[in-house]
């Protein structure tokens, strides 16, 4: 009888462990990461004031792969907050998959340029 116990509580929690690691797979490691494979996240810095990078702007670029865009107004505030990205001036435009950076500039051209030649993998 006590085997039996034993055994479904091992059971039981094993259930709960791929449960929860289920979870943390669903949620990206960062904030700024995409939480989708098929998309990308956009972050946009810029010090001069609001940068319109929203639906208006994918369609007129015919832009289909970008799911998030975040915007903040203070490099300083960006680089304290982010170590990792390093960023050197505004405007400033960082494209992220589900791990990690995958394309920062400078310029918005270039970032058209990207995005219309480059799928997330």
């Amino acid at each position: 009888m006590n085997k039996l116990v034993i055994l479904v509580s091992i059971l039981g929690l094993s259930l709960i462990g791929c449960n929860i690691s289920d979870e943390s797979e669903q949620t990206p490691s960062h904030p700024l990461f995409s939480e989708d494979e098929n998309f990308y996240s956009l972050l946009v810095v810029n010090e001069a004031g609001r940068y319109d990078l929203g639906q208006e702007w994918q369609e007129k670029n015919d832009i289909n792969n970008v799911k998030t865009i975040h915007g903040r107004s203070s490099l300083d505030d960006t680089n304290n907050s982010y170590k990792f990205l390093e960023l050197e001036k505004s405007p400033a435009f960082v494209l992220f998959d589900t791990d990690d950076i995958v394309f920062k500039t400078y310029n918005e051209n270039e970032l058209i340029k990207f995005l219309k030649t480059h799928e997330p993998k």
